[in-house]
């Protein structure tokens, strides 16, 4: 299945030639400094690496992220379905080439109005470090709203050090959705 975006297109599942991509990536601490499992993935050697570590959550739905011109750029993902009401999302555009130029932001929405308009969810959550201010910033301008935060349980790498940090949990639910998508 593709999912087609005005910049973007979201391709179903994860293909075979982009893990070594990957794996250059997720051991890139600048790319991926404030995930919570950063330490760990800092330490991959290997493309079995990488697949072992997404193939941990069995559920996970996967979708790679792709420019116009066919550019594999990173991934999104939804998991955790909770009775069919709610799932964790996450986007990783793991190319520095494209940060800050809206390719998040278009693809965290084309997968809300998949788990909302073709999964049926009601509810959708993320989780990311206090201190991932772009991320939080993009989060809520597509109408994700701080519900909790939980103080000091990850360890980010943020200016250049190993720090201990809070996450934050948002959600956006369909109604509130619904209403953003409109603007």
């Amino acid at each position: 299945m593709i999912i087609q975006g005005k910049q973007i297109y979201l391709k179903e599942n994860l293909s075979e030639e982009n893990y070594p991509l990957l794996l250059m990536w997720l051991t890139d601490l600048e790319i991926i400094g404030y995930v919570y499992f950063a330490k760990r993935m800092a330490e991959f050697k290997t493309v079995e690496d990488v697949k072992n570590f997404l193939a941990e959550e069995k559920d996970e739905i996967f979708w790679e992220i792709y420019t116009k011109d066919n550019k594999f750029i990173g991934y999104t993902s939804l998991c955790d379905f909770n009775r069919k009401e709610q799932c964790e999302f996450s986007v990783f555009i793991l190319d520095k080439n494209y940060w800050s130029k809206g390719m998040g932001l278009e693809a965290t929405r084309l997968i809300l109005k998949y788990a909302f308009s073709d999964l049926g969810m009601k509810t959708v959550i993320l989780e990311t470090s206090e201190f991932h201010q772009g991320a939080i910033k993009m989060y809520e301008k597509a109408g994700f709203k701080k519900v909790k935060i939980i103080p000091n349980d990850r360890t980010v790498f943020h200016d250049g050090k190993w720090v201990l940090s809070g996450s934050i949990i948002m959600d956006i639910n369909k109604e509130d959705y619904l209403f953003t998508s409109k603007k």
